[in-house]
């Protein structure tokens, strides 16, 4: 028997869609939540239940939904016994997602996906993409219902900080409008007053007050546009700075759960934020209040008019407020469309070396193809939707003047109305019918614009990493690792086991063991873009809670595998995070670094120009131009994953009797014996655990794991 919940829900399950790649269990738990009408946002999901890195099970969705006051069920179940569960239910889908079913009628099964929507899926389809497990979720003891926080709320200040140029822009606007409705007025007084009583002599009287009032509107043009111009850069200031400076301040795991062409599409989604604001939203205040005091003059002038007028217009709204759900939807729908095109091309463009080494252009290319054909689908929808809309708008405009005309022209002949309030009237009713279209696409350049504040808004609700009153201290070169452990999530499994170390400043220590063991990921959290999730890190005694991490970061220097360059001079590169550093400073790191004479061979030296990400010099000089710059800030850390895995044996060795000369702690990441061997501390890592620890000879004797990492290495 089904059981029924007492809470009031909404219509139907409003869409939340995916901002990460692997929250679609977040955002189905999201979604459920909001149709009993608690409205939590995707922020507070996260730091609530978690999300990790590699997504999330069915067992976990479940104590997730515990965790939120729901009472819970999980049954394994046929298509056809779907029928029998209460809904919605979320379910399994594909082996490697999350859906919810909303609906089952007798063609079809409604689904939410928040990867694409909401959608009718044939049974026979649905019965090949359904996995066969299914949650079905309803309010318990301890549920609470709240309204959602307005996302519109969170950008009030691009309002607040600038008062005097959106009142500016009010008053002239308004004023332009008045100046628009005073023309019928006008036409009714020259009718009424001067062409039927034929006063030919204050024609002239009237072509004066024209030219006035058309003088004062250009004038008042003009300078509205000025400031339109201002508020066109300061609103690109206030958006983009408040955007880029969020963005930096976010910690690194932030950016491991989004695709980069996902982040460049909302940052550049900023101007059309502002487009919409300046354009669409402004204007269709003002053109609201304007409305209104033409609704109060057609009362005074005719009241059955106004009120046919009124309700024609009413109409118009209505429509649109009916259909806003579905323009709603097919914008979210066009907009993940754009990401998705957005983030193959800039996949495409980064990986090009492997596109082309693999021969895999044709494989890519249909890749692309693929995504770009769902954009231009859900483009169409929102087309179709829109055309349907604008349709019925542009219908009801085209017949009100016409049926006003006619009721008017009986008023005429009954006497109720002049001639020339006629023509007035019917032109300010098609002004009336002109403005209530503006609104019309205002309401729709608003849910779009609603749409680009959510994906704006999931950057700016993310927490940064803090900083503000933490110590500024000049670091000795002491670590310490006590029961450190690390999952991506509250559900995860852990990446990093208990792990407890002790380097002191100036040794050379390597963590060694298979891929995926945890070695990146504990010097990661050296580094400082990791928090344990249990256990402390401590340099020189002081915990790294208690430290600026920025601070922390600039006396640490790293060099990574993959090193990323920017597109600027070698130079400009080196002295990234030194920008007062001397010419004689950056050449002494680039010697260091065993760079400088290759640089010196290169056409323009210091001065040649390094493509995007470093694609036009070879690995290794990219490594070592990486470690010039570490190198330069005179680091009292060194963590070096693979940092020389390009390198030659040459190089490496000259690289490595310089850093063992500046007493520099350095935690090292190889495979490479060479680097290996004369470390004063190897640690063997395996599934996220230290197993042994000790010299390169010591681990020889006591650790059959480190012997045969050795045998390999020799080998």
């Amino acid at each position: 028997m089904k059981k029924r919940s007492p809470f009031k829900t909404r219509s139907r399950i409003p869409f939340i869609e995916q901002m990460q790649q692997t929250e679609c269990a977040l955002c189905c738990m999201a979604m459920i939540a909001s149709y009993y009408k608690n409205d939590l946002s995707m922020y507070e999901l996260r730091e609530r239940l978690g999300n990790g890195r590699d997504g999330t099970t069915l067992l976990h969705l479940r104590n997730m939904a515990k965790q939120l006051k729901f009472e819970t069920k999980t049954y394994k179940a046929d298509t056809k016994q779907l029928r029998n569960l209460v809904l919605p239910a979320i379910l399994y889908w594909d082996n490697n997602h999350f859906v919810i079913l909303e609906k089952i009628t007798s063609h079809a099964l409604i689904i939410v996906d928040p990867g694409s929507g909401r959608k009718k899926v044939k049974e026979k389809d649905f019965t090949e993409k359904y996995s066969g497990y299914a949650l079905t979720l309803y309010p318990g003891n301890g549920f609470e219902q709240r309204k959602r926080k307005n996302i519109w709320t969170s950008f009030s200040f691009l309002v607040t900080n600038r008062p005097k140029i959106f009142s500016a822009i009010l008053f002239l606007t308004f004023l332009l409008q008045l100046f628009t409705v005073a023309m019928p007025v006008l036409i009714q007084f020259v009718i009424d007053r001067i062409i039927v009583p034929d006063y030919r002599e204050l024609l002239n009287a009237f072509l004066i007050g024209i030219c006035g009032i058309i003088l004062f509107h250009s004038l008042f043009s003009f300078i509205r546009g000025k400031i339109l111009i201002n508020l066109h850069n300061v609103l690109d200031y206030d958006i983009q700075s408040r955007f880029f400076k969020h963005l930096l301040k976010l910690p690194y795991q932030f950016f491991l759960l989004r695709s980069f062409g996902d982040l460049l599409f909302r940052a550049n989604s900023m101007k059309v934020i502002r487009d919409q604001i300046v354009n669409q939203v402004v204007k269709g205040l003002l053109d609201s209040a304007v409305i209104l005091v033409i609704l109060l003059y057609m009362l005074i002038q005719s009241p059955l008019l106004a009120v046919i007028v009124f309700l024609i217009g009413t109409s118009n709204v209505l429509l649109i407020a009916l259909s806003q759900r579905y323009i709603s939807e097919a914008n979210q729908m066009e907009i993940k469309g754009h990401t998705e095109v957005q983030g193959a091309q800039t996949e495409m463009l980064y990986g090009i070396f492997g596109v082309k080494t693999s021969g895999v252009e044709k494989m890519i290319y249909d890749r692309w193809l693929y995504r770009f054909k769902n954009l231009l689908c859900a483009y169409r929808k929102k087309e179709n939707v829109l055309n349907y809309v604008n349709t019925a708008s542009s219908t009801l405009q085209l017949m009100a003047p016409l049926i006003i005309l006619w009721v008017g022209a009986h008023q005429v002949f009954t006497g109720s109305i002049t001639l020339g309030m006629l023509v007035a009237f019917h032109s300010i009713s098609t002004q009336f019918f002109m403005l209530s279209g503006n609104i019309v696409q205002t309401i729709n350049s608003f849910i779009l614009t609603t749409s680009y504040l959510k994906r704006v808004g999931d950057v700016l609700d993310a927490p940064t990493e803090s900083r503000e009153d933490k110590m500024k201290k000049t670091l000795n070169g002491d670590i310490q690792l006590k029961n450190v452990t690390f999952a991506y999530s509250k559900y995860s499994e852990n990446v990093i086991n208990n792990v407890s170390l002790n380097i002191k400043k100036g040794q050379k220590v390597a963590l060694v063991g298979q891929s995926g063991a945890g070695k990146t990921t504990i010097a990661n959290m050296i580094i400082g873009l990791f928090s344990p999730t249990d256990g402390e890190i401590y340099y020189d005694g002081i915990s790294i809670n208690e430290l600026d991490l920025g601070h922390l970061r600039r006396q640490i220097g790293t060099v990574p595998q993959n090193v990323m360059l920017f597109n600027r001079s070698i130079y400009d590169n080196i002295t990234l995070h030194n920008p007062e550093a001397t010419p004689e400073q950056v050449i002494e790191a680039a010697k260091a670094a065993q760079i400088h004479d290759e640089i010196m061979n290169m056409p323009m030296q210091y001065h040649t120009m390094v493509s995007e990400m470093g694609m036009n010099i070879s690995g290794g000089q990219r490594q070592r131009i990486a470690l010039a710059k570490a190198l330069l800030g005179k680091p009292s850390i060194l963590v070096l994953d693979e940092a020389t895995s390009s390198l030659d044996h040459l190089n490496e060795s000259k690289i490595d009797a310089y850093l063992s000369g500046i007493n520099c702690t350095r935690v090292v990441i190889a495979h490479r014996l060479t680097t290996v061997m004369n470390c004063d501390l190897i640690v063997v890592v395996d599934k996220g655990r230290i197993i042994e620890s000790g010299s390169h000879h010591e681990l020889l004797r006591i650790s059959s794991f480190y012997s045969q990492f050795y045998k390999e290495m020799i080998s």
